[in-house]
């Protein structure tokens, strides 16, 4: 079962970028009204802090993220053996 939850969080492309940690797993048994309810928790949740923090939430991650590449065709090879 350990093996199963590494391979589970190695494949999941979260959001995050997160690839280890804990383990996000939907038990097999919920039912489609579990699912529901959870998704419109999670749904709620999103719009309530968005609402709250908007615009710090996007400075943040227009401060935060790679957008762009350095494109001035240089290539820095120094200290590469071959």
């Amino acid at each position: 079962m350990k093996h199963t939850m590494k391979c589970i969080m190695k494949d999941m492309h979260l959001p995050s970028g997160l690839q280890s940690g804990l383990p996000m797993v939907v038990d097999d048994g919920w039912s489609i009204e579990q699912v529901v309810a959870v998704v419109e928790l999670l749904q709620d949740l999103l719009h309530v802090i968005h609402s709250r923090y908007e615009g710090e939430l996007y400075a943040y991650w227009q401060a935060t993220k790679i957008t762009e590449f350095d494109a001035d065709g240089s290539i820095d090879d120094e200290g590469v053996p071959f």
